[in-house]
């Protein structure tokens, strides 16, 4: 058993002898997302729990193929999520990769995984203002820990969009359509299944976009991971 350093818990501040700074209670107030939709990760009313796919997706289906999104954007997940984004709280953008990791590796086998990490690229201007992407440092640990590459030179963000944040669903497709362009045909080459890592998914239309974009390159299968899934009314 490794030796842990102590650290106070990033939410209620209690003593957590841990590889990350969160205490066992605080996890558990994390609002688990169950009975989604696998292709949008949408949540989906009980009634259809035996089926798979929502309506909409059947109805007009998605680019992605797969998506795994671990929680519902809610209290107190979201500010773990702002704290990280607005005010360069780095450490949470650890405990939420450790968290991530952990259910991967208690749900998914080795042949489910993809061949490649790549997380939605932020425009270099945002980029620079920020100081660094949330997607990328939260996909660090689970890379790491499933020796998995981060695909940094596969796409980038040609244009600088509107923040989604107060878009409706129809403003945030128009918003980001056409900003993500490949960087390098034959990079795409050596991948079949590309993961697309985001922090959270509103209405999909961001990971849509890229997801589109990989496979008109050639690539085979394009799935999703994100800490949260965030529903508009």
């Amino acid at each position: 058993m490794g030796l842990y350093l102590k650290s106070a818990c990033v939410l209620c501040g209690d003593s957590v002898a841990k590889t990350i700074s969160l205490c066992e209670p605080c996890r558990q107030d994390f609002p688990i997302l169950e009975g989604a939709c696998q292709q949008c990760g949408l949540p989906m009313d009980s009634s259809n729990e035996h089926n798979a796919i929502c309506g909409q997706c059947l109805k007009i289906p998605a680019a992605v193929d797969y998506t795994l999104c671990l929680y519902h954007y809610q209290i107190p997940l979201d500010y773990l999520i702002t704290e990280l984004k607005y005010n360069q709280k780095l450490t949470h953008a650890a405990i939420l990769g450790e968290l991530f990791l952990a259910r991967l590796l208690s749900e998914k086998s080795g042949e489910n995984l993809p061949d490649v990490i790549l997380p939605v690229p932020l425009h270099k201007n945002r980029l620079i203002k920020r100081g660094f992407n949330q997607s990328l440092e939260i996909a660090r640990p689970i890379a790491k820990q499933l020796n998995i590459p981060i695909g940094l030179d596969l796409v980038r963000r040609k244009r600088q969009t509107r923040t989604q944040t107060d878009l409706t669903a129809v403003e945030r497709k128009k918003n980001i359509r056409g900003c993500f362009e490949i960087i390098k045909q034959e990079s795409l080459l050596a991948y079949d299944h590309i993961v697309i890592l985001d922090d959270v998914v509103t209405t999909g239309s961001t990971s849509n976009e890229l997801a589109s974009l990989l496979k008109q390159s050639g690539v085979k299968k394009v799935s999703v991971w994100s800490v949260a899934r965030a529903v508009i009314n």
